[in-house]
């Protein structure tokens, strides 16, 4: 009977010992990999590129492109970087032909939620814009910068581990009359990682 007892104690105790060596992964190496070394983390690692356009063509011609590099700060942040350009061409038979092209730069932040709402971000965005201006002393189109701080929220849908496409609302906080946006601002983009 001890024979048996020290025999059963044996066997499990070595399974034991094997599903513990076997859930034990060295660092620097991946286990589904069967012990290839997993290369270190570089900057690109964090990096994705993203951003949003808008076409619009008839007698109201308008252009937007808005390209952003994000960096992800883990799994709920990600802050970006990028620039603006927006065309408009408008055909009036009353008043005529208006061209404009508005351009700057932009920087924002997205921060998704928690558990079961983590496909829904709170985002914020702070533009600065080179717009076009009409001048009171000489009736002609002058050129000034405008600042835009924007806040918003948005939802997020994953097509792969390293894409997603994103919609989101912002609200523009800046009331002057030169102001490019209306309230709210709707927007679609997409953003693709440049990991491996």
């Amino acid at each position: 009977m001890k024979k048996i007892i020290a025999v059963a104690l044996f066997i499990l105790g070595s399974s034991f010992f094997t599903i513990c060596v076997a859930q034990y992964v060295r660092p620097g190496f991946d286990s589904s990999a069967l012990g290839k070394r997993v290369p270190p983390k570089t900057i690109e690692d964090n990096l994705s590129l993203g951003g949003s356009f808008g076409l619009q063509f008839g007698d109201v011609t308008f252009i937007e492109l808005e390209p952003m590099l994000n960096y992800h700060a883990g799994e709920k942040f990600i802050a970006g970087i990028g620039p603006i350009y927006q065309y408009l061409k408008v055909n009036d038979p009353y008043f005529g032909n208006y061209t404009s092209s508005t351009y700057g730069a932009r920087v924002a932040a997205m921060y998704f939620l928690p558990e079961e709402l983590s496909k829904i971000f709170v985002m914020g965005e702070f533009d600065v814009l080179n717009v076009p201006e009409p001048s009171l002393y000489s009736y002609q189109i002058e050129r000034g910068y405008l600042t835009f701080p924007l806040l918003g929220i948005g939802y997020k849908e994953e097509v792969s581990d390293r894409t997603f496409f994103y919609v989101y609302g912002l609200w523009n906080f800046n009331n002057s009359i030169y102001n490019p946006f209306s309230n709210p601002i709707i927007n679609v983009g997409v953003d693709v990682g440049l990991w491996r």
